[in-house]
């Protein structure tokens, strides 16, 4: 059993241990390290992406794999493809594929004309598994669907379930916006919490307001990501460093500045005011205190709305002028 965990931190053996149940002791468990010295190179994709993936796959005589089908910020949506890059790729391999992102078709729920998602689609051609498990889940973890047989097939059914469970279509446009992103562990930091602000931004009008309720209880939640908003004031700054310096943790300064060109973003958190506040943000205690602020400032009649579960719902909006 491969753990295809990208260049994210490995699951601890407890976490192992619930994952797999009693299987844990009947299989051997290797987990991929993207910095490994013995990935294997596979080719380069058309769109210059390097490939190197771990060699105990590569070198596999069946390959399978598994995973969930779900909504994805810049691949359009998770599951397939994606098993193998990011999940099994050299760091260099998921910095070169990600740095795609900035395109407004890498966005989610979009795989059409989506660069990220080819990209992948592609590097995975290059060591197709022989056998794909994938599920669709609810917004509790619950599995509603499954899918097994060719990857591709599977993914393209699977995604479209993910669309039907969290894809809602507004025919309004919002001037003030309220998000939960969801509660604990969904909000657990301001890096996970900022996908429900991607995820609902375009249904706010052009310099309307998006208030962010996340606890943020282990603060920002990435070293990258807070420098970056640090560095750069703009999303102009932001995209040019995307594009000539890559790293991961900066592509979500990346999204945040794209966001604040559109909407004035506010925050409900137990984060630093002063950080947020430099950043451009403005910070507040208490969902009260935010709305209380915001009303003051409104002479006319507007349209607000409100979303319980941003990490799990994406605004669509059905209007032109989105």
């Amino acid at each position: 059993l491969l753990v295809a965990c990208g260049t994210h931190s490995p699951p601890t053996e407890e976490e192992l241990k619930r994952i797999l149940g009693k299987h844990f002791y009947q299989f051997n468990v290797l987990i991929h390290d993207c910095d490994a010295k013995d990935l294997v190179y596979q080719g380069t994709t058309s769109r210059g992406t390097p490939v190197l993936l771990n060699r105990s796959y590569v070198e596999a005589n069946i390959k399978v794999l598994t995973g969930d089908v779900t909504l994805h910020y810049y691949a359009g949506f998770g599951g397939g493809r994606k098993s193998i890059l990011p999940g099994i790729s050299s760091r260099e391999t998921i910095k070169r594929n990600h740095a795609l992102l900035v395109t407004d078709h890498a966005r989610t729920a979009n795989i059409e004309n989506n660069p990220v998602h080819l990209d992948m689609s592609e590097a995975a051609s290059f060591a197709r598994p022989d056998f794909v498990i994938n599920t669709a889940a609810d917004d509790s973890g619950n599995p509603v669907d499954a899918y097994a047989g060719d990857m591709t097939a599977v993914f393209l059914r699977g995604a479209e379930v993910a669309k039907d469970l969290f894809c809602r279509e507004t025919d309004d446009l919002f001037d003030v916006l309220v998000v939960s992103a969801g509660g604990f562990p969904k909000d657990r930091n301001l890096y996970q919490a900022t996908k429900a602000v991607e995820n609902c931004y375009r249904a706010v009008v052009p310099g309307g307001k998006l208030i962010l309720i996340a606890e943020c209880r282990e603060g920002i939640g990435d070293a990258y990501f807070e420098d970056w908003m640090n560095e750069y004031a703009s999303y102009e700054e932001a995209e040019e460093a995307i594009k000539t310096n890559f790293v991961l943790g900066g592509h979500k300064a990346f999204y945040m500045r794209k966001v604040m060109k559109r909407v004035r973003l506010s925050i409900v958190s137990e984060l630093n005011t002063h950080i947020l506040n430099r950043w451009g943000i403005n910070a507040y205690n208490s969902v009260w205190e935010a709305v209380e602020e915001e009303k003051m400032n409104i002479k006319d009649k507007v349209k607000i709305g409100i979303v319980k579960k941003g990490l799990d719902t994406l605004l669509v909006p059905t209007i032109k002028n989105r």
